[in-house]
């Protein structure tokens, strides 16, 4: 998989689940990702994110202020554990909240 960039949506395929990761930092030398789970952000955000759709700067700015945000868990992911969706998360085609759960 090519690794993901901030503010992009993966699935973790790890889990049965496979939950919802919105890419908050990237490690390209280890090969990981940082993230939180769209299920753990609040209706709010989650629609700010669906109003990021198509304007790639604006998602990466809201990511990183989502990063900031102290209460969040995020996770370690190494790459080989995602799968990207069909299109990319600031595409207005699909929802920035998960579009096919």
């Amino acid at each position: 998989m090519t690794v993901p960039s901030v503010g992009d949506v993966v699935f973790l395929t790890e889990l049965d689940s496979e939950p919802h990761l919105l890419v908050t930092a990237v490690d390209e030398a280890d090969d990981e990702v940082t993230g939180v789970l769209l299920a753990d952000l609040a209706t709010e955000t989650l629609q700010r994110l669906e109003a990021t759709a198509g304007n790639r700067q604006r998602r990466r700015e809201l990511t990183t202020a989502i990063r900031r945000a102290e209460d969040l868990m995020t996770f370690r992911v190494p790459v080989s554990e995602l799968r990207q969706r069909d299109q990319p998360a600031t595409q207005r085609s699909e929802s920035a909240t998960g579009g096919d759960k």
